[in-house]
């Protein structure tokens, strides 16, 4: 069999694709939320049922402090020795937040216009789907694809909380494979080979209490100290590293790619630089009385060459000097930024499945993130990593976030395209 016969084969089969993209999403599994384990469970016994009816073979791993479900599923294929490919897409989603802003239930697995709309249907439950869907293709076909090698898929339960199952396991020796592919939202001619490192940080700031009418002659406001806090940390912007050598190349794809497709060439910046964002501030009891503790939690993503710790450092002594007593600490364990090269066999197999499938109009080529992802936690373990999947940017982690059914497919045709190719040559 031909890779372009198991695309028109996915073509064939495309509503069972979208069926199954819906059925995931109507799980409403948001991190966090008090059913979050719950639905975490049901989503992996799903793709479990799923995978295990196209001849998979299931293990099941819990991790004991919280109990969420990571599902490792293998594909034997042909049982030819050869290099080991992993599927990876997390089945967690962040909070819907207001429903009265959405104009459609986001977790009705609803489609409409060709649109599937609903919570997760990006980032990346979308992604996920098409990635199963082919995984049970290439087991059921792969005699007659010629396919070496295993195939693994692994499910995620908690990526949007820094996907710390997967690296546990990974750490345990219980996940294991020589390349990753992982169904994150990208643009569609641009993989994603590489992010800055995730460093949240928590800034737990003490003050005294006292009478809010005596304020600021009586008692020490943490919250006063705290918005002193949030001011002096801007200065992490001003830091800048030196990215090595070897990224040149993804680099100069990058700042093309920011330039020119997004038209915004001022977020080149940010793979030099720290990214900065207090997202969540917490402190006092009431209106009338002085706060005697702040809390500040900080998102920074740490550019190519510089080390989380290193921030971390700074972030210390910045605070330190504005809200003495102040402690500064990781919120999640910290890595540094990561890559896969340009010219590894997965990155290659990639970008010339996108080129076989979207065609060569536009150039195709693999840029690196500015966030961050559970590649980290693969490539941290020597597993060449790399991320592609169907979505709609702009409406990711917002309302009505929503994904095209032609993308969905498009991404499994893809991904088949690279597995193919990945599975016979390597």
């Amino acid at each position: 069999m031909s890779t372009r016969m198991i695309r028109q084969l996915i073509r064939s089969r495309q509503q069972e694709l979208v069926e199954l993209a819906a059925s995931f999403i109507r799980i409403p599994s948001e991190n966090p939320s008090p059913k979050f384990k719950k639905r975490s469970a049901e989503m992996g016994r799903h793709i479990s049922r799923y995978l295990a009816a196209k001849g998979f073979l299931i293990t099941e791993h819990h991790r004991s402090e919280n109990a969420l479900v990571t599902m490792v599923c293998d594909a034997p294929l042909t049982r030819v020795p050869g290099s080991r490919l992993l599927f990876c897409g997390h089945t967690d989603v962040v909070p819907a937040g207001d429903r009265s802003h959405w104009t459609f239930d986001p977790f009705s697995g609803e489609v409409r216009a060709d649109m599937l709309l609903v919570r997760g249907a990006s980032d990346m439950k979308g992604g996920l789907a098409s990635l199963i869907f082919v995984a049970g293709l290439l087991q059921e076909f792969a005699s007659t694809l010629n396919l070496k090698g295993s195939l693994g898929v692994i499910a995620s339960p908690d990526e949007e909380t820094g996907g710390i199952e997967v690296a546990s396991l990974l750490d345990q020796g219980l996940i294991k494979g020589d390349a990753c592919l992982i169904g994150e939202p990208t643009y569609p001619h641009h993989p994603n080979a590489g992010e800055k490192a995730e460093a949240w940080m928590q800034v737990n700031i003490p003050g005294q209490t006292g009478h809010g009418s005596q304020q600021p002659l009586s008692g020490i406001s943490a919250v006063r100290r705290g918005a002193a806090a949030v001011e002096a940390l801007t200065k992490l912007w001003e830091l800048k590293a030196t990215p090595p050598a070897e990224l040149g190349q993804l680099l100069y794809n990058t700042e093309w790619f920011l330039s020119q497709r997004l038209g915004n060439p001022l977020l080149s910046q940010l793979l030099y630089r720290p990214s900065y964002n207090p997202g969540v501030i917490q402190g006092g009891t009431n209106v009338n009385v002085v706060a005697d503790k702040c809390i500040i939690k900080v998102d920074t993503r740490v550019p190519f060459g510089m080390k989380p710790e290193f921030v971390l450092d700074v972030a210390r002594n910045l605070v330190s000097a504005v809200a003495p007593g102040a402690v500064v600490e990781p919120m999640v364990p910290y890595t540094n930024p990561n890559w896969t090269l340009e010219n590894r066999p997965i990155v290659r197999a990639i970008e010339l499945g996108i080129q076989r499938v979207l065609g060569m109009e536009e150039p195709v080529f693999s840029v690196l993130l500015l966030g961050s992802s559970d590649a980290s936690h693969f490539r941290r373990h020597g597993i060449d990593t790399v991320l592609y999947g169907p979505g709609l940017q702009h409406t990711i982690h917002g309302y009505d976030e929503q994904v095209s059914v032609e993308s969905l497919i498009e991404s499994a045709e893809i991904y088949a395209e690279t597995a193919v190719k990945y599975l016979r040559s390597f």
